[in-house]
């Protein structure tokens, strides 16, 4: 009997470990299953967003063919229009390929041009504009370097059909081996170079023009300053009224835009940094400050602290500023100035200043955007007049103001307006009509709130 359950025992001990056994590698092979399915799903993707991009850049180049030969104006706005979608159709789809830290700046760059500058192009045929010869010229150009661009990635594809390319998350992965992997994805590198050689540098009215991003800025003026003088100008420049004892020091020297020298305020005989700023290498500007003090309870008012922004500024050369907005946060009023020549309010040259509530100490100060703008400009003689403005519009809407301004466009192109702040029921907006012309630029809603005024 003893024998019996010995073998019964080892029975039920080796079924155990069969049954074990078995269910580790059935779940083994579900993991890997599982694994395997999901590998091909993200390899099918992979491949979808690497077809549909050939199928954009076929379709951009047989667009811009027609677009060029074409007679009809109609034909040629729907065809440009439609290389301007397929051109976003491109970057998405070239955003979606596994190319892990390669940088494919200057594909989503041609893109966006060749787009952007389609769409305008578009739009001038619409409103009846004459394109010039270089602008043509443009779009030849444009239709060339798909054309290239359409032979470099069936170059691609050929490899892809073959089967010597496998797609996985990040990189170009091992088809038949590591080093082919590598190599196709170097040849995407290497045509997103060929596109910076080869495609045009271009300067248009719009967002992707080449001037935007080389914008000089026009109120930096002077001779270059050393860290010693950068400091002393910040000490004399931020708003003081406890007169907390600072060290001040450089931390960095920063470019960009403005090539500026990065200064730091500790109170005296602490490690913290209360205060930082920025102030330009060229000519000591202060660009920017912040203090981070805390600002536990607001003891003045709207008014009070506004006033207090527009005698700080008044005090520090920048004069014939006014207030165009302010928002209220963390009991703080952050208020927006813009410069006024004669009677006409310039917003691109703005200055934003930080109001700290409880006694009305200035704790942060923007004034890129002016020192980047800012000139004296030729105002010309507006063709339209506001009793032409106020009319056309007192049909629609409750007219509260009408007043001149300039605005940028998307291509920080200047644009001479009249600003028509109006309501219709209980909705704020300011609607701006381009003063030579009488074309509707730009529309914006104000969303009043108890933190301040907002536009969308």
């Amino acid at each position: 009997m003893k024998g019996d359950d010995e073998l019964k025992r080892n029975y039920v001990l080796w079924t155990l470990v069969v049954l074990v056994v078995a269910l580790a590698v059935f779940g083994l092979w579900s993991m890997r299953s599982r694994a395997y399915s999901a590998e091909n799903l993200l390899e099918a993707g992979y491949q979808k967003a690497f077809y549909n991009l050939l199928e954009n850049v076929n379709n951009i180049n047989i667009l811009l063919s027609k677009g060029l030969v074409t007679s009809s104006e109609g034909q040629r706005i729907m065809l440009l229009t439609s290389v301007w979608h397929e051109a976003e159709k491109a970057r998405s789809n070239l955003s979606s390929l596994p190319l892990g830290s390669r940088d494919m700046t200057n594909m989503q760059k041609f893109f966006a041009q060749m787009g952007d500058f389609s769409h305008t192009i578009a739009e001038k045929i619409a409103q009846a504009q004459t394109v010039t010869q270089r602008e043509w010229n443009i779009l030849r150009q444009f239709k060339k370097n798909t054309q290239n661009l359409n032979r470099y990635l069936r170059e691609l594809s050929d490899d892809v059909a073959r089967g010597r390319v496998n797609w996985e998350k990040g990189s170009f992965a091992m088809g038949m081996s590591r080093r082919v992997g590598q190599v196709m994805a170097d040849k995407f590198v290497a045509i997103d170079q060929r596109l910076k050689e080869e495609a045009p540098t271009i300067t248009y009215d719009g967002p992707f023009s080449d001037h935007v991003e080389e914008i000089k800025p026009k109120a930096i003026t002077g001779s270059l300053i050393t860290e010693r003088e950068a400091v002393e100008i910040g000490r004399k420049f931020i708003d003081n009224p406890r007169n907390v004892r600072y060290d001040v020091s450089v931390t960095a020297r920063t470019k960009g835009t403005i090539d500026a020298y990065t200064l730091s305020f500790r109170k005296a005989g602490t490690n913290d940094i209360d205060i930082v700023m920025d102030v330009s290498r060229q000519g000591g500007h202060v660009i920017w400050f912040l203090n981070s003090r805390d600002v536990e309870q607001q003891k003045i008012d709207i008014k009070t602290a506004v006033e207090k922004a527009k005698k700080f500024i008044a005090a520090r050369g920048y004069d014939n500023m006014e207030p165009t907005g302010s928002l209220r946060e963390n009991n703080t009023i952050t208020v927006t100035f813009a410069y006024k020549q004669d009677d006409v309010l310039v917003y691109p040259d703005f200055v934003k200043v930080k109001v700290a509530m409880d006694n009305g100490e200035v704790v942060g100060f923007d004034a890129l955007g002016y020192l980047t703008n800012h000139t004296e400009r030729k105002i010309p003689e507006f063709k339209i007049s506001e009793e032409e403005v106020r009319d056309n519009f007192e049909k629609r809407l409750t007219v509260n103001r009408i007043r001149k301004v300039i605005i940028p466009d998307e291509a920080l192109k200047e644009m001479f307006c009249y600003e028509v702040d109006g309501r219709l029921e209980d909705e704020r907006y300011l609607i701006y009509i381009n003063a030579q012309n009488g074309r509707e630029e730009q529309i914006l809603k104000v969303v009043e709130t108890d933190r301040g005024t907002m536009t969308m």
